[in-house]
């Protein structure tokens, strides 16, 4: 905990980065986002550029927020994520400014014993993509800190580099008309072993029934949109659920130096389900409590159509310990098998997007950051810059 404390402990991977932490030192996910635990929350409290002791008003209120976020000895530990963004799309020059809500999640997790863990969220914001889920409950059995751990229940694969901007380009079908492959808050039923018992290591393989995924659709050689999973329909029966499972397998390597200055991870992953895939290739390397460059690279194909291949790098400076500015280049292109003619082969129609985007991460109080953005998009119908902003208050 002492050592942990030094710095910056978030764990989202620029933050993994920046600090030497792995994800599941401050998530009760291994692959990080969702409910923090103890240290997540008490290093979230105290990384804030306005002190609530020197203003009244807030002293009073951050008063009330306990001395942990966890209760009756550790038992029950709860939190809250809420983000909301103003934007417009770069489509038009004429594209009207708006406000909407992204996410207004709740977790909690109760351990009645040190080696169970019952776990669950409930997101109350829209739902508006293929695949995203509402909710996720899940039961975590480890029976010590070097053991194996054994994840069953609805909740999301361990896929490529979990991220807390859901803009990055490397869950998403490029494009003017671009959708997601692996939507915010995507979860399945299954299951999931992960293993973390030596520090510069974390493996973890599962199989999962395609229900969310099935909801993903792709074009075929008519034009037709159908299910990536063909075998899988709306009105899919367990038993067909269960004859055509995804499995999903991710390796990671956590490579820091003795003294904790220079920390980086480099992994691997895959999600196959009978003729689409989806691999992520990954790495980043940081600088404590100064920079991180992470990358991603990401490519999926349903045989015989789709293709994309998505690549996305960023530099993270910690100017302070509240405010992290950041630069990321994007580029993906999608490629659509298409019929020439009602002789002829198979075609491609090509679709991409290029975008760089400038922001920063900016924690203006204790579990308040704001998100400033300015975002250049170019896609195959249109380009445009374009400013936004989030708000993002956890706990």
């Amino acid at each position: 905990m002492i050592l942990f404390s030094n710095s910056t402990a978030f764990a989202t991977p620029q933050f993994s980065l920046l600090t030497g932490n792995r994800c599941i030192n401050c998530h009760v996910n291994s692959q990080g986002s969702g409910l923090r635990n103890e240290l997540g929350w008490y290093v979230s409290r105290d990384i804030r550029m306005i002190k609530p002791a020197d203003v009244p008003l807030l002293k009073m209120l951050y008063a009330l927020d306990g001395e942990s976020n966890s209760f009756f000895d550790g038992t029950l530990t709860l939190g809250i994520d809420a983000r909301f963004q103003y934007t417009r799309s770069a489509r038009s020059d004429d594209a009207i400014g708006r406000v909407f809500p992204m996410q207004a999640s709740i977790y909690a997790a109760f351990t009645p014993i040190d080696w169970l863990t019952l776990e669950g969220s409930y997101n109350a914001g829209p739902v508006r993509y293929a695949g995203q889920q509402s909710w996720t409950a899940s039961l975590i059995l480890q029976p010590t800190m070097l053991s194996p751990r054994l994840r069953v229940g609805h909740f999301q694969p361990s896929i490529g580099v979990r991220y807390d901007d859901h803009t990055f380009l490397a869950r998403s079908v490029a494009g003017a008309n671009s959708s997601y492959l692996i939507a915010p808050n995507f979860a399945e039923y299954g299951a999931e072993l992960s293993y973390e018992g030596v520090k510069w290591l974390t493996v973890s393989a599962g199989a999962f029934l395609p229900q969310s995924l099935a909801q993903v659709s792709a074009p075929t050689e008519t034009g037709d949109f159908v299910s990536i999973v063909p075998s899988v329909s709306k009105t899919a029966t367990l038993a067909d659920l269960t004859r055509s499972p995804s499995y999903v397998g991710r390796a990671v390597l956590w490579l820091n130096t003795e003294d904790h200055t220079f920390n980086s991870y480099a992994g691997v992953s895959l999600l196959t389900n009978q003729t689409f895939s989806l691999a992520s290739i990954f790495a980043g390397v940081g600088l404590t409590d100064k920079v991180s460059l992470m990358s991603e690279y990401a490519l999926s194909g349903v045989q015989g159509g789709r293709q994309t291949r998505n690549i996305s790098a960023e530099i993270t400076v910690q100017a302070f310990p509240w405010l992290l500015p950041f630069i990321r280049g994007e580029l993906g292109t999608t490629n659509i098998g298409v019929p020439v003619s009602a002789t002829a082969p198979m075609g491609l129609e090509t679709s991409f997007t290029r975008q760089a985007v400038l922001g920063a991460q900016w924690f203006v109080l204790s579990y308040v950051e704001l998100r400033p953005e300015l975002r250049y998009t170019e896609t195959e119908a249109f380009r445009g810059l374009r400013g936004a902003v989030q708000l993002h208050i956890f706990y």
